[in-house]
């Protein structure tokens, strides 16, 4: 894995004392969505707090990123620290939901428009990691407002081209090849236009994640597909109040909730369903203001969400009296992610790799090493 300014991958809030990272990369990047009416409905819930935002840093995977108070692999420190190790019977294994968090939220931007643009300040002012899809044939997507988003550490990604209603993939490429050649890094998550599900096999060959439009949030576990993420959509003018509804459920049930805004009202840019940006940045407000709560970007909670299943589904195999679990990471999955876990008692490694236990209630797996051994 890398070292901690290496991976510190976007700002993220924490809700309980953490400890920081000793320095930031330059940024990275991640992100875009298209123009134009991205017909959605919706649900969910979701989010909490942080600390500040700013200051950029590079992964070479798709994020940009500040330098808070997280671990070596980008996650935030939940958890209160001084928690002892684990002592007692070996087994016992068990995969932490939401990185320790009580539930997730992710606030996703589509189309590159302008009144984004114009509330880019009000955004950043909220200290939270956001996502932002370009639809990068407009003009809008060549703002320098998206380098600094970049800077700030929130997520651009790909929400194609020429938003198209029926997929393309040389759409889709078009979007990532301008991402990579203005920001210098590829996008490692999409959102479908329209919500179509004409992208989803052509995201699966892209990306390892792709935002669709269906309603609803998202429980740990959960079989949902990852190539049609559901969204909470608020309609016009949604109150403070009725953003707020799925983001206390989210709270309530443990799931995570991602947010689409396309815009806000006044502007000229004809985004769908645009809301107040007062009522949004108080609803923000809000879902920092809940205990427990992990508010980041698409590509951060989305691989948090992946790599807990592949661990906690994998099918253990025991050589004497050491058992290990083996996985096997997605198609275009980044680098450097981890899951957190505990177990009753025990030793676990990677390798001749001993895992090194955290304070704060956990040890940390790689995912990039494929398997976890639990000894005596």
């Amino acid at each position: 894995m890398r070292s901690c300014s290496q991976s510190l991958l976007g700002i993220a809030f924490v809700l309980a004392l953490a400890v920081a990272c000793d320095s930031t990369d330059p940024p990275s990047n991640d992100g875009a969505d298209a123009a134009g009416s991205d017909g959605a409905s919706t649900d969910a819930a979701g989010g909490t707090v942080s600390d500040g935002a700013g200051g950029s840093a590079s992964d070479g995977d798709g994020t940009g990123g500040a330098s808070l108070a997280r671990s070596a692999c980008g996650l935030p420190l939940f958890g209160a620290p001084g928690q002892a190790a684990p002592s007692g019977s070996v087994g016992g294994l068990e995969v932490i939901d939401w990185a320790g968090a009580t539930f997730a939220v992710s606030y996703t931007f589509d189309d590159s428009n302008s009144s984004q643009i114009s509330a880019y300040a009000d955004l950043q002012a909220l200290g939270v990691p956001m996502t932002f899809y370009l639809q990068t044939g407009k003009s809008e997507s060549e703002d320098p407002v998206w380098q600094q988003a970049l800077d700030d550490g929130h997520e651009l990604g790909n929400h194609t081209e020429s938003h198209l209603m029926e997929a393309d993939g040389t759409d889709i490429d078009a979007a990532t090849m301008f991402i990579e050649e203005t920001f210098g890094l590829a996008p490692l998550t999409m959102a479908a236009p329209y919500g179509d599900d004409s992208y989803i096999p052509l995201a699966q060959e892209r990306f390892f994640i792709n935002r669709g439009v269906p309603g609803g949030s998202m429980a740990p576990l959960a079989s949902t597909n990852v190539f049609n993420l559901p969204c909470y959509v608020p309609p016009t003018g949604a109150t403070t109040e009725a953003m707020n509804a799925p983001i206390d459920t989210a709270l309530s049930q443990g799931r995570w909730q991602i947010v689409l805004v396309h815009g806000f009202t006044g502007g000229s840019d004809a985004a769908y369903q645009p809301v107040g940006l007062a009522d949004f940045v108080a609803h923000v407000e809000h879902a920092k203001s809940l205990e427990g709560g992990w508010i980041d970007t698409v590509v951060l909670v989305g691989s948090y969400f992946i790599g807990q299943k592949l661990v906690a589904e994998a099918t253990p195999t025991t050589e004497g009296d050491s058992t290990t679990w083996s996985w096997t990471l997605p198609p275009h999955f980044p680098v450097d992610r981890c899951v957190r876990v505990k177990v009753d008692g025990g030793t676990l490694s990677q390798g001749d790799q001993q895992l090194t236990w955290n304070e704060h209630g956990y040890y940390e797996v790689d995912l990039d090493a494929g398997s976890l051994t639990l000894a005596p």
